[in-house]
């Protein structure tokens, strides 16, 4: 991959041309944000000044005799760091048109700054050592840094192919979600770059593989299950509590950081949003099919308990060594089944009771009688957790994954669990037998205007591909 270092003449994120400093009369906790003092250059007097100014979040803001504040959103302006011969180091931040230029002890407000904002110098502080994946407008690399040679995951977007205003709002969306979540179990963000040709986005490279790798690899006993699903419960508790939902939990996009301990990382907030009680969104109908919960199907609105049933349809693969809960003859008997919510708990070997319980409690058809994730995890079955002697899955030969996967896409006998879920987004264009005008109508209704799916990678899922779904002439 050719990376020019460029500063780009204009940003991908700077579409407003407003003011970039805005007067307010809405009080600050200073004691919530950094102080410095700064020389601070004025372009219009030619002056350096001495001025107090205070940084949180994505907000500096800085107070007026006459009782104003003046505050500027940095959020996505670009920064970089410069030299002055007589104030030293500095920072300059670009936004609107706009620039402020600080002098002084920079040092403390570098880091967050560079959390909320885009730099320019990528191939100078990384160097690319592998592709992981593509994605329909994108890539993700696994890169080191050229200071400190630790290993991280790079989203790559080609900006030539981020055409509408569309675009903007999913990048910026992303980045607004991704840098809100600070969980142990969700994939860390890290910075943003962008040169005249590409944006970067660098995450936590986690390098133990997926769980969709895992479950093909072996079947795990029913505490590894809950032990796994009560981390997604945690790290859903926290991303809901934030006001966001994922609306794409499947194994592909559950990363694994440590294989002996089972600890898991969620990642690809591409199609991750800001719930909203109207149901508007920029993508509505998303998520992948056989993993996404019904009700998305059906077209109606949704909340935050449609991650909730897609964590119930890994729970379920988890206990059967790979099964999905939505059984049939062909994919579109199998999207049927997945869009009226009919789950076969037939093939569940033998389980306990609670753990049964909690499973047809994340399945829930209706939402409203869905268990939520802060009930799922007060739910008596992960009380004294680590205590539990829970029963192991050890049915493996009644029902192999090869004849059940060979029956679900009609392909060689060999297929496996990976296959399978690099074709589950693609599932409405295969032309299979044709099923009775009733299934036809629910499925057609439930999926003709499903446009976005999460493209699945290696590490990172890069970006949505955009798919009109025409399974039927």
């Amino acid at each position: 991959m050719n990376i020019k270092r460029q500063v780009p003449s204009s940003s991908f994120f700077d579409v407003s041309k407003g003011s970039l400093w805005l007067n307010t009369t809405a009080s600050r906790n200073v004691s919530e944000a950094i102080q410095e003092n700064f020389y601070i250059y004025s372009s219009k007097h030619q002056t350096f000044k001495i001025k107090t100014l205070y940084l949180q979040s994505h907000f500096i803001f800085k107070k007026k005799k006459n009782g104003q504040n003046k505050i500027a959103d940095i959020q996505n302006a670009t920064i970089c760091e410069i030299e002055q011969p007589n104030y030293g180091a500095g920072i300059k931040i670009i936004k609107s048109g706009q620039t402020i230029e600080i002098y002084g002890m920079i040092m403390s407000w570098l880091q967050q700054l560079k959390f909320y904002c885009v730099q320019q110098d990528f191939s100078n502080k990384y160097s690319i050592i592998t592709l992981l994946g593509k994605g329909t407008f994108g890539k993700v690399y696994k890169i080191k840094s050229r200071t400190t040679q630790q290993n991280y995951a790079v989203k790559v977007f080609e900006k030539k192919t981020l055409i509408s205003y569309q675009d903007y709002l999913v990048i910026t969306k992303e980045l607004q979600i991704v840098r809100t979540l600070n969980h142990p179990a969700i994939t860390h963000f890290y910075e943003t770059f962008e040169n005249a040709e590409f944006i970067f986005i660098v995450y936590e490279m986690i390098e133990q593989g997926e769980l969709s790798t895992l479950i093909k690899e072996r079947y795990l006993s029913e505490e590894e299950s809950l032990n796994i699903t009560k981390q997604l419960l945690q790290a859903l508790l926290f991303m809901h509590t934030q006001g966001i939902m994922h609306r794409d939990i499947k194994p592909s996009n559950i990363l694994l950081k440590d294989r002996n301990s089972m600890s898991i990382a969620i990642t690809d907030f591409g199609l991750a949003d800001f719930y909203r009680i109207d149901g508007k969104y920029i993508y509505t109908r998303c998520g992948t099919p056989l993993f996404v919960a019904p009700e998305v199907l059906q077209d109606k609105i949704y909340d935050y308990k449609i991650d909730i049933y897609s964590v119930g349809v890994i729970l379920f693969m988890l206990l059967s060594g790979g099964k999905s809960p939505f059984q049939g003859p062909d994919a579109d008997e199998r999207l049927y089944q997945n869009y009226k919510g009919s789950v076969d708990y037939s093939l569940l070997p033998n389980i306990s009771e609670k753990t049964f319980n909690l499973l047809q409690s994340m399945l829930e058809l209706d939402p409203s009688k869905r268990i939520s994730a802060k009930v799922a995890l007060n739910h008596q079955v992960f009380r004294n957790f680590k205590a539990n002697k829970l029963s192991l899955i050890i049915n493996k030969s009644p029902r192999s994954n090869e004849k059940i996967f060979s029956s679900r896409l009609k392909i060689n006998t060999n297929t496996n669990l990976d296959k399978y879920l690099q074709l589950t987004p693609r599932l409405l264009n295969i032309q299979q037998k044709p099923v009775n005008n009733m299934k036809k109508e629910a499925i057609r209704r439930g999926f003709k205007k499903m446009q976005t799916f999460s493209h699945r990678s290696p590490q990172l899922s890069p970006i949505k591909t955009q798919t009109k779904f025409e399974p039927f002439s």
